[in-house]
């Protein structure tokens, strides 16, 4: 199952979410970090976000990919995977913090308060599948 079941794609005459009638999307030229370790999903999710006007840096499938991308780039927002092939992905929610960026989880592990460390129980946590509108509008609040 993708990450976003419901996702539209433009029709081949160029009408349609990202065609020419779209005079902006929602992130535009906004960076957005992407840390998920799923291709499929990331792939998804980065042409969803790009629809919205986003430049997604990433996708990262692991901590070390992630954290060369934000040594080279300043994203605005992040969306990560708890769980990167075995990895956990909290030190580098902290260091997301640190540089004032904020982010949120998307993860199967939404529902299991106890796996996540104390300091960052309150950050927003979606539960896989997320549909499109939501993590748009979760991350919108994060603005």
């Amino acid at each position: 199952m993708l990450l976003f079941p419901q996702r539209r794609f433009p029709s081949r005459d160029g009408e349609g979410p990202g065609g020419p009638e779209r005079a902006g999307g929602v992130f535009d030229g906004l960076k957005i970090l992407v840390v998920e370790d799923d291709f499929i999903v990331a792939f998804d999710m980065r042409m969803m976000l790009e629809e919205q006007g986003a430049q997604v840096l990433g996708p990262a499938a692991s901590l070390a990919e992630a954290r060369a991308i934000i040594a080279n780039d300043s994203p605005r927002l992040a969306i990560l995977d708890v769980n990167l092939n075995g990895e956990f992905v909290f030190p580098l929610a902290q260091e997301l913090a640190a540089r004032g960026v904020p982010y949120l989880f998307a993860t199967a592990y939404a529902d299991d308060e106890l796996l996540f460390p104390e300091t960052i129980r309150n950050v927003p946590r979606l539960a896989k599948p997320v549909l499109p509108a939501v993590l748009i509008g979760r991350l919108r609040k994060l603005l």
